[in-house]
């Protein structure tokens, strides 16, 4: 139950920032391009190099969904995590 409250959650994390993955450091986007302007490949998101405000964030989500009592305490930290990885979102307009 655990796993899968976790899984939703980066899930939920991963489209609200409009990303196919957690956002990581050193950042992501815009995507890394070498001297001749190609597209480096995408640094492939892993435990030791996700952006540290999103593990939180997720932990946050998680809660929301396993010990939040009410609704207004579901919407509490479902917008503090959303606050947490603000920086990270991407297409957003110019």
């Amino acid at each position: 139950m655990l796993q899968k409250n976790l899984n939703a959650s980066e899930a939920e994390i991963c489209r609200f920032l409009n990303r196919k993955q957690l956002p990581t450091l050193p950042q992501d986007y815009p995507p890394f391009k070498d001297s001749l302007g190609n597209v480096l490949p995408e640094v492939v998101a892993t435990p030791a190099n996700v952006a540290p405000e999103v593990f939180p964030a997720v932990c946050l989500l998680v809660q929301a969904k396993a010990d939040a009592a009410s609704p207004a305490d579901i919407s509490a930290l479902r917008k503090a995590a959303e606050v947490m990885v603000m920086p990270y979102r991407v297409e957003m307009g110019a």
